[in-house]
């Protein structure tokens, strides 16, 4: 048997069980080599990088490498865990590295048999005897980069799955690096980004070229409903050679939903992304293939596909390929390709945003689409400063009409009475302070109140995890911060029987310190140890039955049940497995107005919605590091005091969103529940941007939705108070929601009023 050469640093991976690594022998590709454990053997990836300093003089046997430029891990067959058991188990590459699965060069996708169909899998890929499985962890799953000295850093023959992923985050100047990965499945599901290259800043010099060889996704990879990205390209040269992909949910294009990142190398003149010889079908992420060039300039963003199948390339009635093109250097090239929509698509196959009309077909095949190319429609960028109801009734165009009454026939006295001597104040309802014992925050709670005064921050619901020690200590303001914890769950019996992921947190917030102490005691399986200032519990698993007792107790309490960041952790198909019970609180905005996060959520509260449960909405930046207003909710209160912020979230009387919000349907506020009744009246006024939400030469429209649809909208600038009336129909709940029509994401989310109780039973004679 002969050694392992000098240069190969082989991983066995360790099963769960198994606590030290024993071997005298490592097989690679067939080939029995003599190792030594602690030399050049390993148990996970992790310690094998640690190890690896020399480079290779010679290739095994196998391996379609004419010779190495930095140190080559080999992996054994089998799971090699990334990320699962949290944020020390990443897989950090600090340096030029090889990593070589069992299939090293066996490409997943043999040759096309049929240009319309998918590539056929490889029968000698697969097997999960014989492939490498790195396997992530949907929290910390993300083997990165980020040391300025990598040059090389190569993937090859490996499967990927429980999303594991790839980030390239270097920010600081470097040298220049090349990224491969070769000959790689991804089974789903994945949430984020599968592979993100984080933005070259202007004065960094490095140039970075990536190539993706031999890729090929399960059929239907699924996001778990976060809306994740494939691609996220920042550099000077991309290649994707050979991709299969036959349906996703994950982004395809090279942006966030709402357009405003890109993917191009700040500091250079030229950016290509080329697809060739690939399989495209059913793309269901936002944007089909999006190419975003904001902030260019004159510099040349060019993207090309070459002998390219993409069949149903976006979603129906949208433009397979949806392009920035701001200047004649920039354009879109497809050469040898068939762009296909089965489904009779009702606009062009290329939607062009900006001046430029660099689109070149050669040799290419469009069906389905009523023209090639066509302008995008260009989002409005101006808007009145007052939205004028004044006539005496009118009736609006949408999808569910309703009368208008004229503000000057309109009766807001009974609002104005309610909100007298209100002040709005703004708070952020999720976030985690660094208090000691088991908090994970990093800014010291004695520096928050400081910081939140330099932002305009009114008030914050501390959910630091675990513990109840930051209430008692002396830098707890009773004035600033609302009590709470952030527990986690795994639920053991969702209703969706193929949910991939049943974990959940959810933040506990209550109206006095001790508080906490109750639920503890009545709840046993938290296993609360210790006292007020060293006590800590854990993370039950519960039933739904169970966390909806959990629920109706705090709620009783004067308290509430929040789902924060719903779309992060669980993966169901079914929307209710998200519902904590009634006068539950769930997320609508997630770390940011414009986030992935945001846009799923809210998809998901209104489903919630109208399936006839009543859930709050609820916004939070979930930060761990700098005091921020990325994520308000505001709120009028006679005084800025926790104990009236409290009362306000407990009842549902606030909107999410840096803007004040002021409805009431005859008499009742935000959050109530009562009983229609013909004649009724809503009365609404929005007012109050705070700082950080406005914009000048931005539309902003405001929304009335019920559960039939669009009730009402109109747009204006932000400058003024808006007023509005109308008739009320026999409907489940009225809502409000205010776009930011400009940058395409929400700014402010009403908690509904809903009009479903059951009229009361008269009384017997």
């Amino acid at each position: 048997m002969n050694k392992l050469p000098k240069g190969y640093y082989a991983v066995q991976g360790l099963e769960d069980d198994v606590t030290e690594l024993v071997a005298s022998s490592f097989t690679y590709k067939g080939v029995e080599y003599a190792v030594e454990v602690g030399v050049n053997i390993f148990p996970t990836v992790a310690a094998a990088l640690a190890a690896a300093t020399e480079t290779p003089d010679t290739v095994l046997e196998g391996l379609n490498y004419e010779k190495f430029e930095a140190p080559v891990i080999l992996l054994a067959a089998g799971k090699h865990g990334i990320g699962r058991k949290g944020p020390k188990d990443r897989v950090i590459f600090d340096r030029s590295i090889y990593l070589l699965g069992q299939q090293a060069g066996v490409n997943p996708n043999l040759p096309f048999e049929d240009p319309m169909q998918p590539q056929p899998l490889n029968p000698a890929r697969g097997n999960e005897e014989t492939e490498s499985n790195l396997r992530g962890g949907y929290d910390f799953g993300c083997a990165y980069a980020s040391a300025p000295n990598i040059s090389v850093l190569v993937i090859d023959g490996v499967v990927t799955t429980k999303s594991w992923r790839f980030g390239e985050w270097r920010s600081a100047p470097g040298c220049d690096i090349k990224v491969e990965f070769k000959n790689i499945i991804h089974h789903s599901p994945d949430g984020h980004t599968l592979y993100s290259f984080s933005a070259i800043r202007g004065d960094n010099a490095f140039q970075r070229n990536v190539l993706l060889e031999n890729i090929r996704l399960d059929k239907d990879f699924f996001d778990c409903g976060y809306g994740g990205m494939l691609f996220a390209f920042n550099g000077e040269k991309f290649t994707v050679d050979n991709l299969c992909v036959d349906g996703t949910t994950q982004i395809f294009g090279f942006s966030n939903i709402p357009r405003t990142s890109n993917c191009t190398a700040m500091n250079r003149d030229e950016t290509t992304i080329t697809f060739k010889n690939s399989f495209i079908r059913n793309l269901r992420g936002e944007n089909g293939i999006c190419l975003p060039c904001n902030g260019v300039g004159e510099r040349a963003v060019k993207l090309n596909f070459e002998n390219t199948t993409i069949i149903n390339g976006s979603r129906e009635n949208e433009a397979a390929f949806q392009i920035d093109l701001f200047n004649d250097r920039s354009g879109l090239a497809l050469k040898n390709c068939r762009v296909i929509d089965e489904r009779g698509n009702q606009g062009p196959a290329v939607e062009i945003r900006g001046s430029g009309k660099n689109v070149t077909l050669e040799n290419t095949t469009l069906e389905g689409y009523t023209a090639e190319c066509g302008p995008a429609p260009i989002p409005p960028s101006k808007a009145p400063e007052k939205i004028e109801n004044k006539k005496i009734a009118w009736t609006t165009k949408t999808a569910d009409a309703h009368r208008v009454v004229g503000t000057n026939k309109a009766d807001f006295s009974a609002m104005d009475a309610y909100y007298e001597g209100c002040t709005p104040y703004y708070g952020d309802l999720h976030t985690h302070s660094n208090s000691g014992g088991t908090s994970d925050g990093h800014t010291p709670i004695e520096d928050w109140v400081g910081k939140m005064d330099e932002l305009g921050l009114d008030f914050a619901v501390m959910v630091d995890h675990r513990q109840m020690r930051g209430y008692f200590l002396p830098a707890w303001n009773e004035e600033r911060f609302v009590y709470g914890t952030e527990p986690g769950t795994h639920i053991t019996d969702l209703y969706d029987p193929n949910a991939s992921m049943s974990t959940l947190h959810y933040n506990m917030v209550f109206p006095h310190k001790y508080a906490l102490a109750m639920v503890l005691a009545n709840f046993p399986e938290f296993k609360f140890q210790g006292d007020e200032l060293t006590g800590k519990f854990g993370y039950p698993k519960f039933t739904k039955e169970r966390m909806a007792e959990l629920n109706a107790y705090i709620y009783s309490l004067g308290g509430y049940v929040s789902h924060p960041h719903p779309k992060v952790l669980m993966a169901s198909a079914d929307p209710l497995d998200y519902y904590l019970g009634e006068w539950s609180h769930l997320e609508t905005f997630v770390g940011g107005y414009a986030s992935h996060a945001s846009y799923k959520s809210y998809d998901l509260w209104v489903e919630i919605l109208n399936k006839g449960k009543h859930m709050y909405t609820s916004a939070g930046s979930d930060t761990h590091s700098a005091v921020n207003v990325n994520c308000l909710s505001t709120f009028y209160t006679q005084k800025r005091f926790h104990s009236d912020f409290i009362k306000r979230l407990h009842a549902g009387d606030f909107a999410c969103g840096g803007i004040g919000v002021k409805m009431m349907i005859d008499g009742n506020p935000m959050g109530s529940q009562i009983e229609y009744k013909d004649g009724m009246k809503l009365t609404l006024r929005v007012d109050n941007f705070h700082k950080s939400v406005w914009r000048a030469d931005t539309a902003y429209e405001l929304q009335v939705w019920t559960d039939e649809g669009l009730a009402y909208s109109s747009m204006f600038n932000g400058k003024e108070p808006q007023e509005l009336s109308l008739e009320v129909q026999k409907r489940r709940y009225y809502r409000v929601v205010i776009e930011d029509l400009t940058h395409k994401y929400r700014v402010c989310i009403s908690n509904p009023i809903w009009l479903d109780k059951e009229p009361a039973a008269e009384a017997e004679a």
